[in-house]
C-alpha cells in the first residue's frame, strides 16, 4: 500500500489541518496513493500534493473522498463532519489568493450545478403533470362529447314521443266531441220520443173517456123498454140520434186504435233509441281499445316485435306499456284531466295480466284519483275481467251474472 509521506515544515498551519483530516479519511479507505489515484481519474503526483498539505485540493475532490470512505464504512457521513471538512476548506483556501478565488467560484459552480439540477428535476416533473393533465382534458373532452350526442339523441326522441302523444291527444279529443255530439243528439231525440208519448198516452185516455161516456149513453137507452105507442114513436125518433152514436163510437174507436198505434210506435221508437245510445257507448268503449290496435297493426315493422332479442307485448309495441301509461297519464293530467280514463281503458283492454298489476304499482305514485279511475276501469271494462259472483232479483227470478 505504501506509507505517505510527512508533511512539510513550511506548510501554513490551515493547509496542514486540511491535509491532516484528508489523510485520515484516506487511510479509512485501505488502498494505495496510486490505486485511489486512479479511481479518482487523476495524477498520484496530485494527490501525493494534496495529502501534504503543498496543495489545497477542489472542494469535489474532498466530497467525493468523503462518499467513498462513507461507502467504505457503509455509513452516511454525518453532517457535524462535513461542515468541519468544510470549514477547514475555507481557511486552506483562504491562504491563497488565487486558490480563495478559484475556491469560491468552484463553490459558486457547484451551488450553481445544484440548482440547474433542480431545477432539470423541477421541468421533468412539471413535464410530467402538463402531459397526465393534458390526456385528463382529453379524456374529459372525449365523455363531454359522448355525453352531449346522448343528450342530442334523447332530446330528439322526447321530441317524437311528445309529438306522438300531441297526434293521439287530438285525435281523442276529436273522438270524445263527436260522441258527445252524438249522445247530444240522441238525448234530443230521446226527449222528443218520451214528449209523444206523454201526448199519446193523454189522447188515448181522452178517447177512453168518450168510449165510456159512449157505452154508458147506449145502456141507457136499452135499459128503457117503450109501453105506448107515443113511446114506440120516441123510440123510433130515437133512432136516428144511436145511428148517430154508433158513427162516433166507430170513429173514437178508430181514434183510440190510432193513439194506440201511435203510442206503440213511440214506445218502439223510444227503445230503439235506447238501443243505440247503449250501442254508441259499447261502440265507443271497443273503438278506444282497438283503434290503436288496427293503426299499429298496419305500420308496424317486424323489427319492433324484439328488444334484446325479446318478445315485446302488444301492449308495449302499441305504445301502452305500464312505463309508458305512466307517462301518458301524467302528461294528460297536466293538459285535459278528461282524457286520463280513455288512456287507462285501452292500456287495461291491452295489457296483459301482469302488465296490469305492474300499471296499478306505478299509479300509486298519482292521486287517489287516477287510481279510482283506473280501479273503475277494471271493474267495468268490457275486457271481461274476473269479479266475484253477484246475484240479481229480476221479477221474482234469480239471476247469477258474472262481469
Amino acid at each position: 500500500m505504501g506509507t505517505l509521506e510527512p508533511i512539510g515544515d513550511a506548510v501554513p498551519e490551515e493547509n496542514r489541518a486540511l491535509a491532516q483530516a484528508l489523510r485520515t479519511l484516506f487511510e479509512s479507505l485501505g488502498i494505495s496513493m496510486r490505486r485511489y489515484a486512479a479511481r479518482c481519474y487523476t495524477d498520484p503526483g496530485t494527490l501525493s500534493r494534496f495529502l501534504k498539505g503543498t496543495r489545497v485540493p477542489p472542494w469535489s475532490f474532498v466530497v467525493n473522498l468523503l462518499a467513498h470512505v462513507a461507502e467504505e464504512r457503509e455509513s452516511q457521513t454525518s453532517d457535524e463532519t462535513v461542515a468541519l471538512l468544510r470549514q477547514l476548506y475555507v481557511r486552506a483556501a483562504g491562504t491563497n489568493t488565487g486558490t480563495k478565488r478559484t475556491a469560491d467560484l468552484q463553490r459558486l459552480l457547484e451551488e450553481a450545478d445544484e440548482q440547474a439540477r433542480e431545477a432539470a428535476s423541477l421541468e421533468r416533473l412539471l413535464r410530467q403533470a402538463l402531459h397526465e393533465s393534458q390526456q385528463q382534458v382529453d379524456q374529459l373532452n372525449v365523455e363531454l362529447k359522448a355525453l352531449r350526442a346522448v343528450r342530442a339523441a334523447d332530446r330528439q326522441a322526447a321530441k317524437a314521443e311528445i309529438a306522438l302523444f300531441a297526434s293521439e291527444a287530438e285525435d281523442l279529443r276529436q273522438e270524445r266531441d263527436q260522441l258527445q255530439a252524438e249522445i247530444t243528439l240522441l238525448k234530443k231525440q230521446l226527449k222528443e220520443a218520451v214528449s209523444a208519448r206523454i201526448l199519446a198516452e193523454e189522447r188515448c185516455d181522452q178517447l177512453e173517456r168518450q168510449i165510456e161516456s159512449v157505452e154508458h149513453s147506449r145502456e141507457k137507452e136499452d135499459d128503457e123498454t117503450p109501453t105506448s105507442a107515443a113511446e114506440v114513436h120516441i123510440t123510433k125518433e130515437r133512432v136516428r140520434p144511436t145511428e148517430e152514436g154508433e158513427e162516433l163510437e166507430g170513429r173514437a174507436a178508430l181514434k183510440y186504435r190510432e193513439a194506440q198505434e201511435q203510442m206503440a210506435a213511440a214506445q218502439k221508437r223510444i227503445a230503439a233509441l235506447q238501443g243505440e245510445l247503449e250501442e254508441a257507448k259499447r261502440e265507443r268503449l271497443r273503438e278506444e281499445s282497438t283503434a290503436t290496435l288496427r293503426n299499429h297493426l298496419v305500420s308496424a315493422s317486424p323489427e319492433e316485435a324484439l328488444v334484446e332479442g325479446q318478445p315485446r307485448s302488444l301492449a308495449t309495441r302499441l305504445g301502452y306499456g305500464p312505463d309508458q301509461v305512466l307517462r301518458r297519464v301524467d302528461a294528460a293530467s297536466r293538459v285535459d284531466p278528461e282524457d286520463v280514463r280513455p288512456i287507462l281503458t285501452r292500456a287495461f283492454d291491452l295489457q296483459t295480466k301482469d302488465e296490469v298489476e305492474r300499471t296499478r304499482t306505478l299509479l300509486k305514485a298519482f292521486p287517489n284519483l287516477v287510481q279510482k279511475i283506473f280501479n273503475d276501469v277494471v271493474t267495468h271494462s268490457i275486457k271481461g275481467t274476473t269479479a266475484p259472483a253477484k246475484t240479481a232479483e229480476s221479477k221474482g227470478r234469480t239471476v247469477n251474472w258474472r262481469r
